[in-house]
């Protein structure tokens, strides 16, 4: 073979290896959509944001999809395709046709969530993270959970992530190795709070929470992290598995008149903060209302038996005096209006197990400002 023939045999590879792209298996990326899909949350559908991403995933000419959904031990994968649109075996280029073709997708992905139905007794969400972590390649992960974890150390009922905020939960997370690697990964959560009965429903200022927690520990492993502010709702949901519910704190009753009444801190204030939450003001509106003319009104803050001591009294005293403050803003005289805050030295039921640890159901009717009038 003369050296001019195998110049150009080897001029007319390069011009193919150049020319074939993905064909030829250049690396793309996966959008990887997992979901929970228990009994007690929304059946899953495809956010604006979700769509964005299938749409760039689709357009990229570049992506495969795979779908996972919780199972009884692991992830399991219900859909898995190369993204790329075609016409036989040749990729489509046809505008009027790729748009057809995506569209179908779309609606194709869609009708895959909305039968997704896990029969897991468990809602475990870093499971599925652990998946998107394990998943080589580069990984843009659509995420369609409530968010509230009922298995491992990182359950919501045992963290008390209702009141030590984020940074301790993923503190907690790193010391047990639970976070996951998710270095390179696009993280998109969607329906994080959103539930279906038995659960009950997340108070805003809980539902914040809840995102704080999976986007910081989410961060926490590297990730990209952000939160879908659309809910990921499509209906009642299919599975009919029991799966735990998680405690929320909810308003308390107002009687007609009332002599002694415990408002529940979770409603009132944000975590360690004694600044009232828009979400109070119903309850103090009701209370206020429920308050004859000439009673006289005793407020005291209790906490959990957590921190100082004279931390916890200081706090408890500044939330009785924040309540006792809106109720003056809705007409009771100050005059009539005493503050104390207690701490823990007076606790209405014991939070501690034998072994000393908080028992986080109890912790949650110490955290209260008890109302009484004469």
């Amino acid at each position: 073979m003369t050296t001019r023939r195998i110049t150009t045999l080897a001029l007319a590879a390069a011009l193919m290896a150049g020319c074939t792209g993905p064909e030829a298996g250049e690396a793309g990326t996966t959008l990887l959509i997992a979901m929970t899909a228990v009994a007690n949350e929304p059946r899953p559908a495809l956010t604006t944001l979700a769509r964005q991403e299938l749409s760039a995933a689709i357009n990229s000419d570049r992506a495969a999809l795979r779908i996972v959904l919780s199972g009884t031990e692991r992830p399991v994968v219900v859909d898995e395709r190369d993204l790329r649109l075609r016409r036989g075996t040749q990729i489509e280029h046809d505008p009027g046709r790729r748009a057809d073709l995506a569209g179908r997708e779309l609606d194709r992905v869609a009708g895959v969530l909305s039968n997704g139905a896990s029969n897991s007794a468990h809602l475990d969400l870093l499971t599925l993270l652990d998946h998107i972590a394990r998943t080589p390649g580069r990984v843009t992960a659509v995420v369609i959970s409530s968010g509230l974890q009922t298995t491992g150390p990182l359950a919501v009922d045992r963290l008390d992530w209702d009141h030590v905020g984020a940074d301790s939960v993923t503190d907690q997370a790193r010391s047990l190795g639970l976070v996951p690697d998710l270095r390179g990964k696009r993280v998109v959560f969607a329906g994080l709070g959103e539930v279906a009965r038995p659960q009950d429903t997340l108070s805003p200022p809980l539902r914040s929470r809840l995102v704080d927690m999976w986007l910081k520990l989410c961060r926490a492993g590297g990730g990209e992290c952000v939160s879908d502010s659309d809910p990921a709702v499509g209906g009642p949901p299919l599975s009919t598995t029991p799966v735990p519910t998680v405690p929320v704190p909810q308003p308390p009753p107002i009687p007609a008149e009332p002599k002694a009444v415990n408002l529940p801190s979770d409603i009132l204030f944000g975590p360690d903060s004694a600044v009232l939450l828009p979400t109070a003001e119903p309850l103090l509106a009701r209370l206020a209302a429920a308050t004859p003319p000439g009673a006289r009104v005793s407020l005291v803050g209790h906490t959990a038996s957590v921190g100082p001591a004279e931390s916890a009294r200081e706090l408890s005293r500044q939330r009785a005096a924040a309540v006792r403050d809106g109720l003056v803003r809705l007409g009771v005289p100050t005059a009539a209006i005493t503050v104390d805050g207690v701490g823990y030295d007076q606790p209405l039921v014991a939070d501690r197990d034998a072994a000393g640890a908080l028992i986080p159901a109890a912790a949650q009717q110490n955290r209260t400002v008890t109302v009484s009038l004469r």
